[in-house]
């Protein structure tokens, strides 16, 4: 392949994804190309057309949703050494048993994202 042949095509890479995601994505091609005119349309383009719609709110949803319960813990931790002061992780799962630590959560509670 000459200097020119590789200066025209384009860049690719590839990507994993789920077997669900590439079902996903097959049939939408399938819909997207149930037509009579036009140029074929490429996983490329859907793919493209999705992420540009992913939202701030989407990021941080997926970000909640990655946590493990030892992380939500550990944020509160974060949170109660910020607003207390310093506490062992042991400490700390210790005043999780105390009503002392439903009170700190309830006045702590707005802007954590703590759902599993």
């Amino acid at each position: 392949m000459n200097t020119k042949t590789q200066n025209r095509q384009s860049k690719t890479r590839t990507v994993r994804v789920s077997d669900e995601t590439s079902v996903l994505l097959d049939k939408l091609l399938k819909l997207a190309n149930k037509k009579k005119h036009g140029s074929k349309i490429f996983p490329d383009q859907i793919i493209a057309v999705a992420l540009e719609n992913v939202s701030e709110i989407d990021i941080k949803k997926m970000q909640n949703d990655s946590l493990s319960n030892e992380d939500r813990k550990e944020q509160l931790r974060q949170l109660y050494i910020k607003k207390c002061g310093k506490i062992t992780k042991d400490e700390f799962t210790g005043f999780m048993m105390t009503p002392a630590f439903f009170s700190f959560l309830n006045d702590n509670s707005e802007g954590l994202s703590l759902t599993a």
